[in-house]
């Protein structure tokens, strides 16, 4: 059983949190768990918070600026026959309203089961509201070949006899009979309508939402630790609470505000690549997956940047991926069951799909194939970025960009997405047919020969080059969202745009936006790959300019490098990355990950690298 609370800060009637209450736990007695509720619910009120409705705190927005209450709403999920002899009768005591979250297929006749009969003695009260939770919403169904059972609301059933994913229709045709059949059900036992739905495991998409307002359910209760905007949302988000905290920890945390792990916390970020976890001996695979499990208990990261997509050739570009979709082969339907791994058996709180925005080697018989950046001859030694590049400025490309991006929505489970560095423009790109289109509209001249020959052009180009390519990954990412609403974004940087400020003509990225935009800047902080003559000297730089922008050190993560690809990857010392490790912070830096994660040479080591990255550095950080 769960119970949550919704907490409307007074202070702030425009923002509220929603708080959820685990209590499934079998280490706490029904007995022990409702004498916590009734000292937590006492020590609420004497805290000043108040207890509402649904409606109360919906109608919170009018109430007078004299009232510096805080509102609670209670809501209960699954409540059983424990709760209907103990729980409901405190909530009667103390007269709290309460939301019940339920399901007919749980009324059933069995042990412990709540009947009918008490949920019409308890609406009878006036205290209680329901919410439907689904029929079968709150079981797990197989989501990918390898047998991975996810949640039912927003999972694509695999079909293991069929060897195939159920289509859009079928899947949409499931979730309305399921939400329908519990409407039903309800209407025709107790004459109950919703207007409330319960996602199971705060699993819900744009799909969810449309076929659930259809039925009108107007309002979704989820799982997400996300704040809220408004008491009078469409989506109610939650947090979870331990079922043994005590009354006062409960106050303090509240207080505090610590209960939310926000999106901008330090992050420890290993790269992983799946191409080499990938084999085509299925029994090595799974090997090499066990291994990864490993280092990342042993490495206590707490985020993983997966790589989705296949690049065997090492040119930067995708030659196919590691998920179903409808443009580019598949080499391996793999990323889904890697990434519910790393959820399910690792201290991971974020995985990241870590995609290209333009680099996509599609098959020639694709039209887009051909719709490629073209880059000018440029002088000796000047930036060239190598990659293979899709046209940021073609209509076309853009729609098959979108489309890979929503199937991999559809087909797996992730919490971010890492944009490659491949989203990037130098002064000699992009001199293609699409791109001059782009020109004439914008009013520059048509060639990027005839714009080099204005400064003033120059510079608007740049800029318009840039954010050319932000849109485009912001509309990835809003495409990603109707599948995934709580989405965190990061997009990586090189070194040199932090650097140099006339970088930005070089590369068409900008630190300043990125850190507008999304959620972290993931910055190539590579030394080597740049043949900086002073590595200290290089991260220092680096850092003091990050830190002159707003919310610089918080949303940016300092990327290291583990192999020296100008020999040909060799190992960097596990020593020399644990002492930069601890420098930087020493310095201040708040987030670090490091690239790539090599398990067959142990580089980095997790005995040498995990205490610095833990912060057990030593006293005087190494020169």
């Amino acid at each position: 059983m769960n119970i949550l609370l919704f907490l409307l800060s007074a202070p702030q009637a425009d923002a509220f949190q929603v708080l959820r209450f685990d209590n499934d736990s079998p280490s706490v007695s029904a007995e022990h768990r409702y004498t916590l509720w009734l000292q937590q619910f006492n020590d609420l009120k004497n805290h000043n918070y108040r207890f509402v409705s649904l409606a109360g705190l919906q109608q919170s927005t009018t109430r007078s600026a004299s009232d510096s209450s805080s509102l609670l709403l209670i809501v209960v999920d699954h409540p059983d026959q424990n709760f209907f002899y103990q729980g409901y009768p405190l909530f009667k005591l103390l007269h709290i309203p309460v939301v019940l979250c339920v399901s007919a297929q749980t009324m059933r006749p069995g042990n412990n089961r709540l009947t009918w009969n008490h949920l019409e003695q308890m609406l009878s009260s006036g205290l209680v509201e329901l919410a439907n939770a689904g029929f079968a919403l709150d079981q797990t169904i197989i989501a990918d070949p390898q047998g991975d059972r996810q949640p039912a609301a927003t999972t694509r059933r695999f079909r293991m006899i069929q060897n195939r994913y159920e289509t859009e229709e079928e899947y949409r045709h499931r979730i309305e009979n399921d939400l329908q059949r519990n409407n039903l059900l309800f209407e025709q036992r107790i004459g109950y309508r919703f207007h409330l739905v319960s996602w199971p495991a705060g699993a819900y998409n744009l799909t969810t939402l449309q076929l659930a307002r259809q039925l009108n359910l107007t309002t979704s209760l989820d799982e997400d630790a996300n704040t809220n905007l408004s008491p009078t949302a469409r989506v109610l988000h939650q947090l979870t609470v331990s079922p043994s905290r005590s009354a006062w920890e409960l106050i303090q945390q509240l207080a505090k505000d610590s209960l939310t792990i926000k999106p901008n916390s330090p992050r420890r970020v290993m790269h992983v690549n799946l191409d080499y976890l990938y084999d085509a001996n299925a029994q090595q695979e799974q090997s090499n997956i066990a291994h990864l499990l490993e280092r990342i208990n042993a490495m206590e990261i707490n985020t993983v940047y997966l790589q989705a997509f296949a690049d065997p050739d090492g040119n930067g570009a995708a030659d196919a991926v590691y998920f179903p979709n409808h443009q580019l082969p598949v080499r391996q339907d793999l990323f889904n069951h890697v990434a519910w791994m790393i959820h399910s058996h690792t201290p991971v709180q974020q995985v990241y799909a870590w995609m290209p925005l333009l680099a996509w080697q599609l098959p020639e018989r694709n039209p887009e194939a051909h719709d490629q950046v073209v880059t000018l001859p440029s002088r000796p030694n000047h930036v060239d970025m190598g990659y293979p590049r899709l046209s940021p400025f073609s209509k076309t490309a853009h729609q098959l960009i979108a489309s890979i991006y929503e199937d991999l929505a559809r087909y797996a489970f992730f919490n971010g997405l890492l944009f490659h560095d491949d989203a990037t423009l130098s002064d000699y790109e992009d001199d293609s047919a699409a791109a001059h289109v782009f020109y004439k509209q914008m009013h520059l001249p048509v060639s990027v020969a005839a714009i080099r020959q204005n400064p003033q052009e120059m510079e608007r180009w740049t800029l318009l080059k840039t954010m050319t390519l932000d849109q485009l990954a912001l509309d990835m990412a809003n495409r990603v969202r109707q599948e995934h609403p709580t989405l965190h974004t990061a997009r990586n940087l090189y070194a040199q745009v932090v650097l140099h400020p006339e970088a930005e003509t070089w590369y068409a990225q900008s630190l300043k936006r990125t850190l507008q935009d999304f959620d972290y800047a993931a910055i190539e902080a590579m030394p080597y790959m740049e043949n900086a003559p002073d590595h200290s000297y290089f991260y220092h730089d680096l850092l003091e300019r990050v830190k002159a922008a707003p919310h610089g050190l918080e949303k940016t993560v300092f990327e290291l490098q583990t192999k020296d690809w100008r020999s040909g990857g060799t190992p960097i010392a596990t020593t020399i990355l644990a002492q930069t490790v601890c420098m930087l912070y020493g310095w201040g830096v708040q987030n670090l990950g490091y690239i790539p994660d090599d398990q067959f040479r142990n580089n980095p080591d997790p005995q040498v690298l995990r205490p610095a990255l833990e912060h057990h550095c030593p006293l005087t950080p190494p020169h």
